[in-house]
Formats: C-alpha cells, sequence, structure tokens
C-alpha cells in the first residue's frame, strides 16, 4: 500500500548518530548475550521443573465494501461479498521452578513475527528486619522484543496494520520489578531500559523506515508506595523519574510504565509524584429526610514538570443505607468547584443517577437476567435499556446456552444513530471444548453486513 508523503530521513548531527549507532551497537550484543543465556537457563531448568502453556491458532475474517461499478465505489450492502483474512498464531510457555516462574509469550501473524517477551519471577524467602517481616518479596525481569509496525488505513478504507520496513525484530525494552509487603505497606520499584523512538502499533509513524540506527534509549524508574488497613483506610504514593505512568505498548502486548526521554536526547524527561489518602471515617450526617452513613473523605493530589499542582477532596457515603452518595471538591484553584452531591443506586431492575445541587437526573437505565433450564441444557437470558432520562439511547439483549462441552451464546444490540434509532449488532459465538483444545467460532454483524468473523483453536499443555 502506499504511504507517500512520509519523511525518510529523520534530522540528527553526526555526533549524536554516531552515539546512537555505538549505543545500539552495545545494547544488540547485550541482548544477544541475554538471549543465549536465557535459552540455556530455560532448557536446563525444564527437565527439573514443571512445563505448561498453550498455543493457539486464529483465522479472523472481514468484509471488504462491496463496489457495484467501476465508476461508482460505493460500501453496498451485499448478500455475497469478498473476504479479507488475517491468520494469527501465539505460543505461551511457563516453566514453574521451585525458585520462581520464567514466562515466554511469542506471537505472529501474516505480517511476520509481531513481539517475544520473555518474563522471569523469582520469589524471595521472607527477610526479618527485627519486629518487621519483609514478606512476599519478588524480583521479575522482563525483556520485550518486537517487530515495529504503525496503524494504517487500507485501499478498502479500513483499519489496518502495516510492518514498517525493512521489518527487523527490535530489542524495544528492559524491564526490572521489585515488591514486597510489610505490616500493611506494599511496596515496589520498576526500572526501565527501552527505546523511547519505537513506533506505536496503534499510531501513523511518518519515518518510511525505523530499525537498529533509529532508536533512541532511555532510562527511567517509577517507585510506588502504599498502606491500608483493615477498616478500609489507605494511603499511596507513586513517584516517577525520566518516566510516566502511561503504558508502553508493543503490536500485541502492553505495560503500565513508560520512559520519556532517550539518552541521546538534551531535554530531561518528565518527573512526576502522585499521592493519596483515603477512607477517613467522619461522623454520619443528618439531611433532614434521610441520613449518610458510613461517610468517608479522601484528599488526592498530582504534579509533575509538565503540569502544576492538582488536588482534589472526595466525600462519599450512603442514604439510609442503601443509595451511594459523592461529591468533589477541586483544590488549589480560584475559585473553587464542586461536582455536587451525586446520588447513584438501584430499585428493582432499575440503575439510577441524581444530581441533587441541580435537582435532576443524569442517568437512568434498567436492566434484569433470568436463568433458564431446558432439562441437560442450562443458560440465561437478559435484557438492558440505558438514556431513560431523556428517550432510548441503547437497548440490548443476550442469550447464553451451555450443555457439557458445548456452549453458544448470542447478543443483539440497538443504539441511537443520532435523530434515528435502530440496529447496531448482532453476535453470535460457538464453543467447544475437549480437553485439552478448544475451538471457538464468532461471527459480529452490523448494520452494514458482516464486520468480523473468526475461528480461535487453541491446546493447552
Amino acid at each position: 500500500m502506499a504511504r507517500g508523503g512520509k519523511e525518510s530521513i529523520r534530522p540528527r548531527g553526526a555526533a549524536g548518530q554516531r552515539s546512537r549507532r555505538d549505543a545500539c551497537r552495545w545494547l544488540r550484543h547485550g541482548c544477544s548475550l541475554a538471549i543465549a543465556i536465557a535459552c540455556v537457563i530455560v532448557t536446563g531448568v525444564a527437565t527439573a521443573a514443571q512445563l505448561s502453556g498453550q498455543f493457539g491458532l486464529d483465522f479472523v475474517a472481514r468484509r471488504i465494501p462491496t463496489t457495484l461499478t467501476d465508476e461508482i465505489a460505493l460500501d453496498t450492502p451485499t448478500e455475497f461479498a469478498m473476504l479479507e483474512f488475517a491468520i494469527a498464531s501465539n505460543l505461551d510457555i511457563n516453566v514453574d521452578t521451585s525458585f520462581g516462574e520464567i514466562d515466554l509469550d511469542l506471537a505472529t501473524n501474516m505480517a511476520g513475527p509481531e513481539h517475544a517477551v520473555g518474563v522471569a519471577d523469582f520469589a524471595i524467602a521472607p527477610i526479618d528486619l527485627g519486629g518487621s517481616t519483609l514478606e512476599d518479596i519478588h524480583a521479575i525481569g522482563e525483556m520485550w522484543f518486537a517487530v515495529p509496525s504503525e496503524g494504517v488505513t487500507d485501499v478498502n478504507n479500513l483499519p489496518n496494520s502495516a510492518v514498517i520496513p525493512p521489518g527487523n525484530p527490535l530489542f524495544v525494552s528492559a524491564r526490572f520489578t521489585g515488591s514486597f509487603e510489610c505490616e500493611g505497606f506494599e511496596g515496589s520499584c520498576l526500572f526501565m531500559l527501552e527505546d523511547v523512538t519505537f513506533p506505536n502499533p496503534n499510531s501513523s509513524f511518518t519515518p518510511l523506515t525505523y530499525d537498529h540506527e533509529d532508536q533512541d534509549f532511555g532510562l527511567g524508574s517509577i517507585w510506588s508506595l502504599s498502606w491500608s488497613t483493615p477498616l478500609g483506610s489507605f494511603a499511596s504514593l507513586k513517584a516517577g523519574i525520566n518516566a510516566s505512568g502511561g503504558a508502553k505498548v508493543i503490536k500485541g502486548y502492553s505495560d503500565s510504565g513508560r520512559v520519556d526521554s532517550g539518552v541521546c536526547s538534551p531535554e530531561w524527561g518528565n518527573c512526576f509524584l502522585n499521592g493519596s489518602l483515603g477512607g477517613i471515617p467522619l461522623c454520619d450526617v443528618s439531611l433532614g429526610i434521610a441520613t449518610l452513613s458510613d461517610v468517608t473523605a479522601g484528599v488526592a493530589f498530582s504534579v509533575s514538570t509538565t503540569q502544576t499542582l492538582s488536588a482534589t477532596l472526595s466525600i462519599s457515603g450512603k442514604i439510609d443505607g442503601k443509595y451511594s452518595a459523592s461529591t468533589s471538591i477541586s483544590l488549589l484553584t480560584d475559585p473553587m468547584t464542586s461536582s455536587g452531591l451525586n446520588v447513584r443506586g438501584s430499585a428493582g431492575c432499575f440503575d439510577f443517577g441524581i444530581s441533587l445541587d441541580k435537582l435532576e437526573i443524569t442517568s437512568l437505565s434498567a436492566g434484569c437476567t433470568t436463568p433458564l433450564s431446558f432439562g441437560a441444557i442450562a443458560g440465561s437470558f437478559g435484557v438492558s435499556a440505558t438514556g431513560l432520562t431523556d428517550g432510548l439511547t441503547g437497548l440490548s439483549g443476550r442469550l447464553s446456552l451451555g450443555q457439557g462441552l458445548f456452549s453458544a451464546g448470542t447478543s443483539v444490540a440497538f443504539a441511537q444513530r443520532g435523530d434515528d434509532f435502530g440496529f447496531a449488532s448482532w453476535s453470535t459465538q460457538l464453543s467447544f471444548r475437549f480437553s485439552p483444545g478448544t475451538i471457538s467460532v464468532q461471527a459480529t454483524f452490523g448494520r452494514f453486513g458482516l464486520t468480523r468473523a473468526s475461528i480461535s483453536t487453541g491446546v493447552s499443555f
């Protein structure tokens, strides 16, 4: 597919380019050695440990918009249509030893290799600190490899994913996490070395190519500490150095926390500090016609090098022990703003939300589910409706049945589209489980016909 208009070379200085190449060369050699060592370790411990996992093969099809004539390119609904297919395979291996677990996640699709992620979780014996004990101690190491890809719109005007040439598997991230528990406290520290310019597979990428010499590695860390009591009170702190709490994403895999700048960047990355204190018990409050009980308060704040300090005070409770009520006040603003008193609850099959400061219903929905029994076949049927305050905006029904190794389910939904209310989707799924394998078939139909069909197979061992 055409990807014209993109810049093929990213401007950079000669010194920066040379240092980047040297860093990448060192990283490639180090990663190759790490992979070799990991293979030896996994091969050695697999003979003396419990090996388990699963692998699967998925076939996915979707309808290509139908054109009736060469001159007029219209997406015309037709009974018969052309389909485009995607085939993907994944393999998950778990090696459970006496000192920890090793997990390996491998995936590939029609475009070639997708990602390879290795995670080693080692449990450490409790440590006596003289009156207190550090327990549930874990040291977790991760290695991420992936082929760079980007989100595109193909010639059929459908969302797609394309490999960025030359399509070499690249080292993306190395992570180390340490965690512990002690006397109601939970702490963790995450250290990251990762390519901060690695393309997000869900977004468009401007340069035409991406390879080893384009990578820019950075270091970052995130520290967190939390405390809770059996009564529900809690406190937490999270700090990041050259990092943010957003997700690092590669094709088919993601995790929270990412580095914000590279070693070749002249600018320091983002640093942040978030904190919260909640579950603070307060006395009951009489509202005249009702009593607000189980009242608790909390405060949260956030500050970083990219934003000013912000803080919020929140109060929540229950009205007559049945309906939840809450309000929040933004602090450190002039003037301070409040969300008003919001009440949520249920009455029979109805769920509702009310804003008491404006004396108006903010949401109203209804739903019910009933079990079904047809001899050896059991299942359930449910229906739900939303937007009952200003007119129906959503209506859905679902039916599920199962007997032994076989299960089936179908659901239909209607939704508001502009000024019209009509059919939105119909999805059906059939599954058959036979140890150690599973087969699942699913098809989803939209307003203009088939949107997605899939056959998923898997074997566990």
